[in-house]
């Protein structure tokens, strides 16, 4: 027999945006919210989490604490529960592992009681309230708000093709190919492709015997960082950019990708040294070519191997490439989620999601005590910084405002030293 739960909230996806939002909706008692989450853990990004790879934000960045430094959920406070607090402040001067901010978003959504192991398979709404059904049984909610993250971008040439020799970067540190030999072919030139290539340098799984990375960027640029960049990521940029047409939206998306896209000077660093390291200082047999403004066009498997086409964008000229391995570190896209086509319907949407108003809500034509909304996708509307954790805990509390239809959190106007008069 089917399991018949209620809640207020029926929070659907338990990544670092609706653990946020469990968390600063813990205080209210008028507003209880329930977390289901498809996979067995809350494990974030695990296939790229190296014990030494860096959070590119602040760790005061965490579920909270820009809206309610108080709060029990804070990452400070997981570091003083956990009896670490002045370690981790000796160990970590510069910056937050993620694997410890993964740590960190574990013991909240125990804290917060996840529903683990809960596949979403279809979301109604019976006239009164939805209707969510799952693998474990049935919820009946007030109100969703959907979380479910973004799936791995592939090149149009490689769908289709299914070998335990291609795989996105997201899985990287689950495969365990052994790479000695290997001729592979690296695909995507941001901060994961060179997390990637530096973990194949580090001969991890075996050294390759030839190593092809290739970007369609102009270089293997650096993350843009800088403290004007950043102010991209504050709340009144975010008010700023919504009042924008579309047009003017996609203009200054376009112009701000350095921010998102790019690789953090430290990692270049190391990559660099590393080849160097190789090419005169061992005696491995390893040769690399790095080619900027190339693009993977065509990939087929032949024989036990990849035979492909690398697409020169300046020249428009094809290179044929005869590889071992593809590994594909190109960035994750939006989608919509397949459990809500039952409502698609009646929701608005744009070219690349649901449409979304100022405060996340979907204006379905639902009754307005069913409210829907979205986290994590909508960066047309809400700007460069909307995918991005450091905006986590002040969208959620947007979301909790227009909720219970109150201020629960004062998000007054933040001031920013860019003018945007």
């Amino acid at each position: 027999m089917d399991r018949q739960r209620s809640t207020n909230v029926l929070a659907i996806g338990a990544g670092p945006a609706n653990l946020s939002l469990a968390a600063l909706a813990d205080p209210f008692s008028d507003l209880s919210v329930a977390l289901v989450e498809s996979r067995k853990s809350v494990s974030w990004h695990p296939g790229l989490l190296w014990s030494n790879s860096r959070l590119q934000v602040s760790g005061v960045k965490d579920l909270v604490s820009l809206v309610d430094p108080r709060s029990r959920f804070s990452f400070l406070n997981f570091l003083h529960e956990n009896g670490r607090l002045y370690r981790h402040l000796i160990a970590n001067v510069d910056y937050v592992s993620r694997k410890e901010f993964d740590q960190y978003f574990t013991w909240a959504a125990q804290l917060l009681g996840v529903y683990l192991d809960e596949t979403v398979q279809a979301v109604d709404h019976d006239g009164r309230g939805f209707v969510v059904r799952t693998g474990r049984g049935q919820w009946h909610a007030d109100n969703l708000v959907l979380g479910v993250g973004q799936v791995p971008s592939q090149p149009e040439c490689v769908r289709g093709i299914v070998s335990s020799r291609l795989w996105h970067a997201s899985r990287h540190l689950d495969q365990g190919l052994p790479l000695s030999g290997k001729h592979v072919l690296l695909v995507g030139g941001g901060q994961s492709g060179a997390e990637v290539a530096l973990d194949m340098l580090s001969g991890r799984t075996g050294l390759p015997r030839r190593l092809t990375w290739v970007t369609g960027r102009d270089g293997f640029s650096p993350l843009d960082d800088s403290p004007f960049a950043n102010d991209w990521f504050n709340p009144s940029y975010v008010r700023y950019f919504y009042e924008l047409s579309s047009e003017q939206r996609s203009t200054l998306l376009g112009r701000q990708r350095a921010a998102v896209c790019g690789v953090t000077r430290e990692l270049l660093a190391l990559v660099y040294k590393r080849l160097y390291e190789i090419d005169y200082l061992t005696s491995d047999q390893f040769s690399h070519q790095l080619l900027a403004g190339v693009e993977l066009s065509e990939l087929a498997e032949v024989s036990g191997a990849f035979r492909g086409a690398l697409l020169d964008t300046v020249t428009g000229r094809e290179r044929p490439i005869l590889c071992d391995v593809v590994v594909l570190a190109t960035g994750f896209t939006p989608r919509l989620p397949s459990f809500m086509e039952p409502l698609h319907d009646r929701m608005p949407r744009t070219d690349d999601g649901y449409q979304v108003a100022r405060d996340y809500r979907v204006p379905w034509d639902g009754p307005d005590t069913n409210r829907i909304y979205v986290q994590n996708g909508a960066r047309t509307s809400h700007g460069v910084a909307d995918p991005n954790l450091s905006l986590a805990a002040w969208r959620s509390a947007t979301i909790i405002n227009s909720l219970l239809d109150r201020e629960c959190y004062s998000l007054k106007e933040e001031d920013i030293t860019l003018s945007l008069d």
